[in-house]
């Protein structure tokens, strides 16, 4: 523990670095860091049965005790000090072998989050850790984007209820074209990660790379945990159509 400890305290060094540097493009997650917003730990490979399980567990500890307000970001970074320099292909393959190791642990003790979808290719997945549902976004020495390139293998795992706060706070889209004029001065463009397949699943901007429309997401959650994430689905529809027809019956003056 003690000798995980020192690696993670190196590490995090270097990911503060990386994060308030001139070429990491998230404003968000640059102030959140300098108000002590954000979680770090540190691992030892990507992709490995170990390193999914430690990060499952600190995943559910964050969970447990996070701050999901609007003007108070946090997300979780794990940074895996193990494999350096893999090219963006390797990275993605990587990616989905630790989310799906992550997931045969988690799904152990806790259900697919609540309303979203465990199917990959559905407009409503969301990765779900500990019951809670996250965005991840895969960041690596080699991305194409220069201001996602951290020195070691990294993901971060941001919230989408407070996504949905802040949306709710009105602060979203003046978030958004902060970081978009940022990505505009470092790189000349906007990255097309913000905006590419907006209606299809999210699944498909994980890792960065640009998708076919034909691509397959190696993910699939267990049985178990699908099945929940389709009934918490089909209960979140009827109550949806539930309120529709109490408020047609409200304005009739039924």
């Amino acid at each position: 523990m003690e000798a995980r400890l020192a690696v993670t305290a190196d590490a995090r060094r270097e990911v503060e670095e990386f994060i308030l540097g001139d070429r990491f493009s998230c404003l968000a997650g640059r102030s959140a860091w300098r108000r002590g917003g954000i979680t770090h730990r540190h691992y030892d490979r990507l992709g490995d049965a170990d390193s999914a399980r430690l990060l499952a567990w600190d995943l559910a500890e964050f969970v447990a005790s996070a701050d999901w307000s609007a003007r108070t970001f946090t997300s979780f970074i794990a940074t895996f000090e193990q494999p350096r320099g893999v090219d963006e292909l390797r990275f993605e393959e990587l990616l989905w072998q630790h989310l799906q190791l992550l997931h045969d642990h988690d799904a152990e003790s806790h259900p697919w989050a609540e309303g979203r979808s465990a199917d990959p290719q559905s407009e409503d997945f969301a990765y779900s850790v500990a019951g809670h549902a996250f965005f991840v976004i895969g960041l690596h020495e080699t991305h194409r984007r220069w201001g996602r390139r951290p020195p070691f293998p990294m993901l971060a795992f941001n919230s989408h209820e407070q996504f949905a706060r802040i949306k709710a706070a009105g602060m979203w889209d003046r978030l958004a074209e902060k970081i978009r004029k940022q990505d505009i001065k470092l790189q000349g463009d906007i990255n097309p990660n913000l905006y590419e397949y907006e209606k299809l699943s999210e699944a498909r901007r994980y890792s960065g790379r640009p998708k076919p429309a034909d691509w397959q997401c190696p993910f699939a959650a267990r049985a178990s945990a699908a099945a929940g994430a389709d009934a918490a689905g089909e209960r979140d529809r009827e109550l949806t159509a539930s309120g529709a027809r109490d408020r047609e019956l409200t304005a009739s003056g039924a």
